[in-house]
């Protein structure tokens, strides 16, 4: 028996809208390392009325494939000005893809959403972006055998052919490195920190204050913009965007875990990473609707297991100084302190040396690879 025809349609009616969202659960249904995510919070980067759309600075088109009345996959088009004035390119981009084991469908997705961009003035598509690089990026090419930590994807195997096929091939990929949390890699930093502070008197690095939260934010956000500045596909997040990212991250934080150094008073670099919430993630099934699914989320949450270290960055002028090593020592030191047992680094450009080496410190081995993808259009 043959399919239904296949038909590419726009996202237009909140019908819609909740069977873009809901696609996953069908087709990760039985896959023990799909986390879900909270159907609002994927709402939330679809909403143009997020940061990131502001002000005309980026936009984005939905789109579904149907097979009769079934949804067989989805796509997000996005122009992001930011990144094409930054860059000084014509990119754009394509997110949110899922698809079912159907090449027809995968290769119709992708050419809607080039016809999208390019109707847009963009001469390449790249992806996939959820919705930029400050976000979810990159598919699933290496580590398929466990979850990914909080915040990072998770596909199929198959999702790479399907996405080649359609003639996009590998722009950059990202590395994911983890390592146990143990007291050796701390005495190997420990005189590594220890040098770095003779030699640099006027470091001084401490933990997150939360009662400050704003004022904090405000200080990490001029490091990122500043520490990233050079780094491939990286895109300024102006202040609104930063604020809803920090309120997003902020009932993860452990704040002896987010690092901020200075330099005779000025900020110079920082590190953060949060607990893996991706257990207790899990447990909630897409909402925190249900109490039961809530308490049972909470009981995982407080089971300090691993943590995920998200970034870390020194602005250009402090580099090679020693700052990164003793932001690692403190960190590495208070993950020891509050009993967490492993550390994913993720991501780390595939060509980014320093940063490689540098986890290697901790005995981290690689263990997750993500693709970012494009085509000229």
């Amino acid at each position: 028996m043959s399919s239904p025809a296949l038909r590419i349609a726009p996202v237009q009616t909140p019908g819609d809208l909740r069977r873009f969202v809901d696609l996953p659960w069908r087709l990760y249904a039985g896959d023990p390392c799909w986390v879900p995510p909270l159907k609002k919070q994927v709402r939330g980067y679809l909403d143009k009325k997020h940061p990131f759309y502001a002000a005309g600075a980026a936009d984005r088109e939905l789109f579904l494939a149907w097979r009769g009345t079934r949804v067989a996959g989805r796509i997000a088009a996005v122009t992001n000005r930011a990144h094409n004035a930054y860059h000084d390119d014509r990119w754009g981009f394509f997110g949110f893809f899922e698809c079912e084991d159907d090449p027809e469908a995968a290769a119709a997705l992708v050419a809607a959403a080039a016809a999208w961009v390019e109707a847009r003035g963009c001469d390449t598509l790249a992806g996939p972006t959820n919705p930029s690089t400050n976000y979810e990026a990159g598919l699933l090419v290496h580590g398929f055998d466990t979850p990914p930590t909080v915040m990072m994807t998770y596909n199929p195997p198959r999702y790479a052919e399907l996405l080649e096929a359609t003639g996009l091939a590998k722009a950059k990929d990202l590395f994911a490195y983890a390592s146990p949390v143990h007291a050796k890699s701390l005495e190997r930093l420990e005189k590594f920190a220890d040098r770095t502070r003779k030699r640099e008197p006027d470091l001084f690095i401490r933990s997150v204050n939360l009662k400050d939260f704003r004022g904090e934010v405000q200080i990490v956000r001029e490091i990122y913009n500043q520490a990233w500045e050079k780094n491939w596909g990286f895109i300024p997040v102006s202040e609104a965007e930063f604020d809803w990212l920090a309120k997003d991250l902020k009932p993860l934080v452990d704040p002896p875990l987010l690092r901020i150094g200075f330099i005779a008073g000025q900020p110079a670099g920082f590190l953060l990473a949060i607990p893996d919430a991706n257990p207790a993630l899990a447990a909630l099934n897409g909402s925190m609707a249900n109490p039961l699914r809530l308490l049972r989320a909470m009981q995982i949450g407080r089971r300090r297991v691993g943590l995920r270290l998200i970034t870390m960055g020194v602005k250009e002028e402090y580099r090679l100084r020693g700052i990164e090593g003793v932001m690692f020592y403190e960190g590495l030191k208070a993950a020891l302190d509050r009993g967490y047992s492993w550390c994913e680094y993720s991501w780390i450009l595939e060509d980014n040396e320093l940063a490689k080496r540098t986890v290697r410190l901790m005995d981290a081995e690689h263990t997750k690879t993500y693709r970012i993808y494009s085509k000229s259009l």
